[in-house]
């Protein structure tokens, strides 16, 4: 079933503790409401069964930004469905607090603790080339300590706000899921089409590797099946892309075909040729990692650039990936004067890029300066010297290091230990 609404990927570390979950939206399209009434981005978290505030189980946590009415509003909520009502015979409960809102005051956003305001906007719209980021900052054992909400509008000017968790609130998630939905208690219907309320949204942890959970909230990591938003809307999101990896992405709205799909739409057998040349040749190098990623995650604003000027950007453009192919399967260097015409397309198209893809051409005027005089495979090599993917899964541990870095302490330690002995 596609994901919609309120039904979205569930994102899992194998049941682990989620270190220091990050969700940023990268705002491609105006993200808005048809009537201007307002929306909510919910990150909605499952901890793990057994943590408790107070006498209640807490089983969902809610970090949530509310675009309405020229503001951008965090909002947090810790509850306790299901939990029993009222508290038990003699127990005293923290003032302000509710059973199944249980782990601070006014947990219903009226004592101000987990409700503010923290940017301004135009009305219910989330600008294009604007960013918003949710992160969720961990102890060592996964416990969340804080939680950081950032809007980074389209001049870059940054506008964070941090939460810190009270005492007794500090537990860990071990499942998530983001919905795009309506402001609280209500239902959004978001503009639609290749030019609207469209973003790429990248998910990331320190540690351990994001998936797909199979089967929605509940069905696994001891998750309380009934922890599911009551707000809606008309939102699509994509099937989740590189799973499992630290990071991971998704398209807001169902993807746009992909611009380089759509030239060779009547030629599936030239097509073909292309796609094993990027799998076997172009995806191995980082410069070609990072030419993938341009190309599935922009490619409404590059389907409306190769429909400009009556289609000539999309016919050159054609032209140039046959010339490529060809290249590259002769195994043969590229010709200066390929690269020239490809340069000269990338030009007028520059102009044309939204602020979402700054950087993209000049990147690619390196990558094909990179190609000239050489190999497909070492034009790749020589440009993923500057040229790599947006996002980078962290390197591992380096034992080996940390063993030549105690070696050398010890030795540290022993010269120092013969000196104070003289």
């Amino acid at each position: 079933m596609p994901y919609a609404s309120n039904n979205n990927a569930v994102l899992i570390d194998d049941c682990n503790n989620l270190q220091n979950l990050s969700v940023t939206l990268e705002v491609t399209e105006d993200i808005a409401t048809t009537d201007g009434g307002g929306w909510s981005l919910q990150l909605n978290c499952n901890p793990p069964p057994g943590e408790y505030c107070q006498t209640s189980q807490v089983n969902w946590f809610q970090y949530i930004v509310i675009v309405q009415g020229g503001n951008l509003t965090w909002y947090i909520q810790y509850w306790a469905l299901g939990a029993a009502l009222p508290w038990p015979p003699g127990y005293t409960p923290a003032p302000g607090t509710e059973p199944w809102l249980p782990c601070w005051a006014h947990d219903w956003g009226s004592g101000g603790t987990t409700l503010g305001t923290f940017a301004s906007i135009n009305g219910d719209t989330l600008p294009r080339g604007s960013k918003l980021n949710i992160a969720l900052n961990t102890d060592d054992s996964g416990g969340v300590t804080g939680v950081t909400f950032t809007y980074t509008d389209p001049d870059d000017n940054v506008h964070p706000y941090t939460w810190t968790a009270p005492a007794g609130a500090v537990h860990p998630i071990v499942a998530c899921e983001l919905d795009f939905v309506g402001a609280p208690g209500g239902s959004a219907n978001f503009t639609q089409g290749l030019t609207n309320s469209r973003g790429i949204i990248y998910y990331s942890v320190s540690s351990g590797q994001l998936s797909v959970q199979s089967g929605g909230v509940g069905a696994a990591c001891g998750e309380y099946a009934g922890a599911v938003t009551g707000e809606t809307s008309n939102m699509t999101y994509s099937d989740i892309s590189d799973a499992p990896a630290s990071t991971i992405t998704q398209i807001l709205q169902r993807p746009v075909s992909c611009t380089f799909n759509n030239l060779f739409e009547d030629e599936q057998t030239k097509l073909g040729e292309m796609r094993q040349i990027r799998d076997r040749q172009v995806s191995r190098y980082p410069a070609g990692q990072w030419l993938i990623e341009v190309l599935n995650h922009h490619s409404a604003d590059l389907a409306l650039l190769a429909l400009s000027n009556k289609g000539e950007l999309a016919r050159i453009a054609r032209d140039l990936f046959i010339k490529a192919a060809h290249t590259a399967r002769q195994g043969r260097v590229f010709e200066s004067t390929t690269i020239d015409e490809a340069l000269k397309v990338l030009e007028k198209g520059a102009c044309k890029l939204p602020t979402s893809m700054n950087g993209v051409a000049q990147a690619g005027a390196t990558l094909l300066e990179s190609l000239r005089g050489r190999t497909l495979e070492d034009g790749l090599k020589a440009a993923s010297k500057t040229i790599r993917p947006r996002f980078q899964q962290p390197q591992q541990p380096c034992q080996k290091c940390y063993e030549r870095l105690a070696k050398r302490v010890a030795n540290l330690e022993e010269r120092v230990s013969r000196l104070e002995s003289r």
